[in-house]
């Protein structure tokens, strides 16, 4: 009813399955039936396209368009124009992309966790305060601020899912999650007493003088699914 209501986790999923493009056309501000919700779905485009990026996919890919209800050949050309741009990215993971089959879809399934995470949707749901009447202390954000805690977010969130999905493949030490993952042991090393201490994880049998981590948490191992 509203491009307010689309979850960004879906649009991650549309592309998990296959989906080569994903276009998202919407009334024109300040004519929204729900007040805000168009502006609401254009901010929450801009994270999930900022994060799609960060994985390795064309952001191309993703775009958000507007036109009213009475605008059939606007409406018409839009789709065309993006029908057209993404056959010349190509196919997703083949074309366009900077990462290709399957990493990408590997990527993809990361990124539907972050984006269904409590975290990413609280910051997202916080955006206009933040931006118009600030944080608890009072101190107000600046767009760029703002952008650049979303990154942040958006880098660390991206890197505890992808141990999670790691641990999800059996247990495995700090140093073989940061060899296979490439990510440096010791932010993995703080990933994993950060999910320790709130029981996602915990160590098990000691091989080669490092202990093994597995998930205990029954929640933690179906998110993203």
């Amino acid at each position: 009813m509203c491009t307010g209501r689309i979850d960004p986790a879906l649009i991650a999923k549309a592309f998990r399955k296959g989906l080569d493009g994903f276009l998202i056309i919407g009334c024109y501000f300040g004519d929204c039936h729900y007040i805000t919700g168009n502006v609401q779905a254009k901010a929450r485009v801009d994270m999930t396209l900022r994060l799609l990026d960060h994985i390795g996919l064309n952001s191309k890919r993703l775009s958000f368009q507007q036109c009213s209800s009475g605008e059939g050949a606007r409406f018409a050309e839009l789709v065309n124009e993006f029908v057209q741009q993404v056959r010349e990215i190509g196919p997703i993971g083949e074309g366009g992309d900077r990462l290709g089959k399957p990493k990408i879809f590997e990527k993809l399934e990361i990124a539907e966790a972050v984006l269904s995470g409590e975290k990413f949707r609280w910051v997202i749901g916080k955006r206009t305060p933040f931006l118009e009447s600030g944080n608890v202390y009072g101190e107000i954000f600046t767009e760029h601020e703002f952008r650049r805690a979303m990154d942040m977010i958006i880098v660390e969130e991206t890197e505890v899912q992808a141990i999670l999905r790691g641990l999800r493949q059996g247990d495995k030490s700090v140093k073989s999650l940061s060899e296979e993952l490439e990510i440096p042991s010791d932010r993995v090393f703080r990933y994993i007493m950060a999910l320790k201490r709130k029981g996602f994880v915990e160590a098990g049998k000691i091989t080669d003088h490092s202990p093994l981590y597995h998930l205990v948490s029954q929640e933690v191992e179906t998110r993203g699914n």
